[in-house]
């Protein structure tokens, strides 16, 4: 309840935060020493029109007067300095990064990006790759060699002096390349890292790649096949399992073990109850066999366990028995999922694209756009100072800043580059300071490569950090979202504080509302009583006999229910006050009065009969407070707002322009 108060108050500030004050315009009404404009006003009470939307006098009164509460309580959670505690400033700062996200992307790119991703999940590719290591941080010599040796490769397989797969064996520096020359199988998108992924969706069949670079170093890759993805498929399967290195025997075992299975299932016996019978996959078991769901490019899955699963036509179609590593299999189609639509698909794009190193596209737009807005420049002599400021630790991972030495300390104070739109100035010290957290042991002999890998991590990082942090200034729709995001959090807490907990933990101040206002809540007439449904007049004739012999209820419906549980509904005893229940009802009927039990026609079951046992007439009485508590504390809760209010009306007087206001709505009604 209380969230979703958050969430209209939210909703509220936001269209008040969107409507923006100018210096010009008329003033509808103030609060003390503050004032809300015209304009303010109308952009905050039209926000969620429609074409065709009309609004009576009522309607604009009713917000006018929700407008000031709303005005004074934003006014007195800055008063009370609720913006300044830490449990605010924590839960604030966890919303604004949420909020922050949509504006730390861009947008064009992300369609771009989400676009490409669709068309790609369309295909799989079967390629393979030659591998030479080589790291991000290698210095210029060493990057060199090894773009050299991958060229060389290339020119080879080119020429036709050695084929791919020959080469992958000789030359890859990927240790599985031995034994699968290279090959990786089909995969589509978000399979493998983004620039390899482009590399291959853009190599034609039958052709070799240009040499490339990712972290891993220098790759070359051939593209064997494209095809048409077929989606994911759902199977269930009865797994005769078989050791890990079967003898030809335990093979056999196996093998006959499943044929006499496949023919009970020709035989017509159900899959799911031979599943539990015979299959001897425990995790499948406790689903009736059901796996989860997968592709033809799911590289855990041997390949003809996959190809069988895909070859079924139909729901319900079923397979021959098939050997894998695992045993022996016989599969069910359970259903086959196509690739959805891209509007479907979109969030869970957006989803893998944040979490994907395509990311990177994304974050790199919006740097760039940083660095323009900011005017940012680097210092020349920057990369100098910093030579002389690192030792060779650094290839090691083990710098440490000289806080000792002066030359050293007035070293660090040189400005590597500069945000010159806000006069920002980032330091050899301020880098220095996030190197120690996040160096490591390099391969690399070059310490200047190394520093400057670092360096552009660095600066990257400070000023993408500047710029979330700055978005107030940067973009007003992210302001106003975060205004609104921010003052709906302060209501949220001081109503909690003034409303919500202190109605539950105020006894005393409840106990003293009760008692002043315990005429208001008051039991009507009640009878206390059992209703029972019966299946029929016969048996709703019967209970009301065996309830006048005192046979207990329980006994009642053991007896009746013995051959036909529906015979009796679970009775209902309690309380009733006239419209409570709809079969209590009639004990208010005049026709009723002074009955033990009542028996009709029950008019929500056809043939059915009703039997309510009247226990006793209960007369009108006062509730306790144990008896309408949430009532009263609702009803407490809405006091304790009133005369918050009226204390605020007097520390801040609102004045309301009713000329200003007159025309207003006159304009706004028509």
């Amino acid at each position: 309840m209380k969230r979703i108060v958050l969430f209209i108050v939210a909703l509220f500030i936001f269209q008040a935060t969107f409507a923006q004050k100018t210096s010009k315009d008329t003033v509808l009404f103030t609060y003390g020493s503050q004032s809300v404009t015209v304009s303010e006003f109308r952009k905050g009470f039209t926000k969620n029109d429609k074409v065709g939307t009309k609004h009576t006098a009522a309607d604009v009164d009713e917000y006018l007067n929700l407008y000031k509460k709303f005005k004074l309580k934003v006014k007195d959670a800055y008063q009370q300095g609720l913006d300044t505690t830490e449990g605010f400033k924590s839960e604030l700062a966890t919303y604004r990064k949420q909020i922050a996200k949509p504006y730390l992307t861009d947008r064009v790119v992300n369609e771009q990006l989400v676009n490409e991703a669709y068309q790609r999940m369309q295909q799989e590719v079967n390629a393979a790759h030659i591998l030479i290591f080589t790291k991000r941080d290698a210095s210029p010599a060493d990057t060199l060699i090894a773009f050299n040796k991958i060229q060389k490769i290339k020119a080879e397989i080119e020429a036709g002096t050695i084929s791919f797969e020959d080469a992958a064996v000789q030359y890859s520096e990927d240790p599985t390349a031995k034994d699968n020359k290279g090959g990786l199988g089909y995969f589509s998108a978000f399979q493998m890292i983004y620039d390899f992924e482009n590399q291959a969706f853009n190599t034609a069949v039958n052709n070799v790649s240009k040499a490339f670079r990712t972290d891993f170093g220098y790759h070359i890759l051939k593209v064997y096949d494209k095809r048409a993805s077929k989606g994911e498929v759902v199977v269930k399967q009865i797994l005769i399992q078989t050791n890990a290195n079967p003898t030809d025997e335990e093979i056999k075992e196996a093998e006959a073990k499943i044929n006499e299975v496949y023919k009970k299932l020709q035989m017509g016996e159900k899959f799911e109850n031979l599943v539990n019978q015979y299959s001897e996959d425990a995790n499948s078991v406790m689903k009736n066999g059901e796996l989860p769901p997968f592709s033809m490019t799911n590289n855990r899955i041997p390949e003809n366990f996959k190809s069988t699963a895909f070859s079924l036509l139909n729901d319900g179609d079923y397979s021959r028995p098939i050997m894998t590593s695992n045993g022996f299999h016989i599969l069910k189609r359970v259903s086959l999922k196509p690739i959805g639509s891209i509007t479907d698909l979109k969030p869970t794009i957006l989803n893998r694209i944040n979490r994907d190193s395509r990311q990177y596209k994304n974050t790199l737009a919006v740097y760039n756009r940083a660095l323009k807005y900011y005017n940012v420049k680097d210092n020349k002599k920057g990369s100098a100072a910093l030579n002389k400021y690192i030792n060779d630790d650094i290839l090691k991972g083990v710098f440490a800043p000289d806080l000792v030495n002066p030359k050293m300390v007035k070293l660090s104070n040189t400005v590597l580059f500069s945000l010159s739109k806000v006069k920002k100035n980032f330091t050899i010290k301020d880098f220095a300071e996030w190197l120690v957290n996040f160096q490591k042991p390099s391969n690399s002999t070059s310490k200047m490569s190394v520093i400057q890998s670092y360096l552009n991590g660095y600066k990257m990082s400070a000023i993408m950090e500047y710029y979330e942090n700055d978005l107030e200034n940067v973009n007003d729709t992210f302001a106003n979202l975060y205004k609104e995001y921010k003052e709906g959090i302060l209501l949220f807490t001081l109503t909690d504080k003034k409303v919500w907990t202190k109605s539950v933990e105020d006894t005393v101040g409840l106990k003293n509302f009760y008692n002043d206002n315990q005429n208001q809540y008051v039991f009507k007439d009640r009878y206390d009583a059992t209703i029972i449904r019966c299946a029929n007049k016969t048996i709703a004739e019967q209970v009301k006999i065996d309830l006048e012999k005192g046979i207990t209820l329980d006994s009642i419906l053991r007896k009746h229910n013995k051959n036909n549980p529906l015979n009796i509904a679970t009775p209902t005893t309690g309380k009733f006050e006239n419209k409570d229940n709809f079969y209590a009802n009639y004990l208010f009927n005049e026709s009723s009065l002074n009955q033990k039990y009542l028996i009709f026609e029950d008019p929500k079951s056809t043939g059915g009969f009703v039997v309510v046992q009247v226990h006793k007439f209960i007369p009108s009485s006062k509730k306790t407070l144990n008896e309408a508590r949430g009532t009263i504390i609702s009803d407490y809760q809405t006091y304790l707002e009133k005369i918050w209010i009226e204390d605020l009306m007097k520390q801040y007087p609102i004045i309301v322009n009713e000329s200003v206001y007159s025309t207003l709505k006159a304009n706004l009604i028509r």
